[in-house]
């Protein structure tokens, strides 16, 4: 099979429609009533032969660009790292534009990674004629390493997806034993950019209302309770006490600090370069220079990284900068400009019934409580820079790279735009059924981050350790404080059930096309 298009080039199912003479909707032109009520759009687009000879041209280039790699890398082992580095000194010093960013970190997911480039030494051992070796089973803190390279455990349904059970995770283990470890199974990565601005502008709200709450109870020397909420989210309540301290007892769904944490299938990290740094350490065994410079510095402990007696080679490799501020910047512009997933609901006309009761049902029965259908950004620009400080590089969330993206609100404004995740980003008890062995970034066993349904038909198997080999599984398994939403799922009949299901069948990713 010759790939002709893959994320970087554009080339979606409407030119491929074009080319087998169907006829398609393209998500993105569909208005909010379209999305939110299952109807489908009425606008159809098909590419001209123009536009379509364009697409094509860039996929054959992307084809040139993949074979010279492939031949570069036989005749000169090693050199391709040098094609997917961007470096502090680049952003610091370089032009750089959006589309490079992308394509470089794009050639950075993809990466082989060798020892040489700090890959392995799961055990920080590091003697003549050693070489590192993959391990499914992590060891503690340490991790694997269990890939050799990103793309290794996120490729089903296309590029950037999500795992199959053959390539779960195995984090926390004894490096050996798979009953010792919490089992992960990989998440699809689309949509992470809006995600990460969604969840900075919750954490905003949360705090600034905090803020307001010990400083009203200051003013009135008494003691005054607040519900806390951001983006129509209950959060739950916090009591701001006269001498400015906060009882934050009853606050639900967040960590006591109130930052929202939208990664990881607990919800322990709250940006995208904090993930990103955690998967190179533990499924690559990558040390970050940030990570190294605060064991230096006394901020972290170094244990987790290796038992290296010098700052700069925790792991004890021999090898001193593995990856650096510029190459975590790289990979969260990459990951920020991915495509949004989408709706597509079914063409035919007894299955789009189905979808329709599906989609009322799902609201009824409680599934949108949690499962909250759509969120709003308020500002879609997002700093992917080497630090959150000046100079930023910025990347639009809603604009920039592969489409389709998130969508305005209302056709005549800028602001604010609609995130259709199916999720409100907050934790909860899910029973002792799912509850994982051990907590994860203080985050208890039984808690798990409410998991965004977007692109869900591309994904199974399904729940945080792939145990769940159907939707209907998934949502049989589901307790604690999901059970009552359970419950009335498995009290409807089963044509009611089937069309839940058809419903959610439909929250999918646009379709690339694959010619021989």
């Amino acid at each position: 099979m010759i790939r002709l298009t893959n994320h970087r080039t554009g080339l979606r199912f409407g030119a491929a429609a074009a080319l087998l003479g169907a006829v398609v909707a393209i998500p993105g032109v569909a208005r909010e009533d379209t999305w939110l009520g299952g109807i489908l759009a009425d606008e159809m687009v098909i590419p001209s032969d123009e536009a379509l000879l364009v697409q094509v041209g860039e996929a054959v280039e992307l084809r040139r660009r993949e074979d010279f790699d492939r031949m570069l890398d036989a005749r000169d082992p090693g050199e391709l790292i040098e094609h997917a580095t961007l470096t502090t000194v680049d952003f610091d010093h370089r032009p750089i534009t959006k589309e490079t960013l992308f394509v470089v970190g794009d050639e950075l997911f993809g990466l082989l990674l060798r020892p040489e480039n700090g890959w392995g030494a799961r055990d920080g051992r590091k003697t003549p004629g050693y070489t590192p070796r993959l391990g499914r089973v992590h060891r503690g803190t340490a991790g694997g390493p269990d890939a050799f390279g990103c793309f290794g455990c996120h490729s089903k349904g296309g590029p950037d997806g999500a795992g199959m059970q053959t390539q779960n995770a195995f984090l926390l283990g004894d490096g050996g034993r798979l009953s010792s470890a919490d089992e992960r199974n990989p998440p699809h990565l689309l949509g992470l950019g809006p995600i990460a601005v969604l969840a900075a502008e919750m954490t905003n709200e949360l705090q600034a209302q905090a803020a307001q709450t010990a400083e009203k109870a200051s003013e009135k020397g008494r003691d005054i309770e607040q519900a806390l909420s951001a983006k129509g989210v209950s959060f739950g309540r916090i009591v701001g006490h006269p001498d400015g301290s906060l009882d934050r007892a009853a606050v639900e769904g967040v960590a006591e600090d109130l930052v929202v944490r939208p990664f990881g299938w607990k919800g322990h990290q709250a940006t995208l370069r904090g993930m990103i740094e955690e998967s190179f350490h533990i499924h690559q065994g990558m040390l970050s220079l940030p990570i190294q410079e605060k064991v230096r510095d006394g901020e972290l402990d170094g244990q987790p990284y290796g038992d290296g007696k010098r700052w700069f080679d925790l792991d004890d490799d021999g090898v001193t900068l593995e990856v650096d501020a510029g190459m975590l910047a790289t990979m969260v512009g990459y990951l920020a400009q991915l495509e949004a997933p989408i709706l597509r609901p079914p063409i035919d006309s007894g299955l789009l019934d189905a979808f329709a009761a599906g989609r009322s049902s799902f609201e009824v029965i409680g599934c949108a409580g949690c499962h909250v259908p759509t969120l709003e950004i308020a500002d879609p620009r997002m700093n992917v820079g080497t630090t959150d400080e000046r100079p930023r590089f910025v990347v639009d969330v809603a604009r920039d790279g592969d489409g389709p993206k998130v969508e305005p609100k209302y056709a005549s404004k800028t602001t604010p735009f609609l995130v259709h995740l199916f999720s409100d980003l907050k934790r909860h008890d899910m029973g002792p059924a799912l509850a994982s062995r051990s907590e994860q970034g203080g985050v208890p066993a039984r808690h798990f981050l409410t998991r965004p349904l977007w692109g869900l038909a591309d994904t199974a198997p399904y729940l945080h350790d792939g145990r769940a080999p159907t939707v209907h599984d998934a949502i049989v398994l589901h307790g604690g404080a999901a059970a009552p939403v359970r419950d009335a799922y498995l009290a409807l009949d089963e044509g009611e059930r089937a069309s839940i299901r058809v419903f959610l069948a439909s929250l999918s990713r646009q379709p690339k096309l694959f010619l021989p």
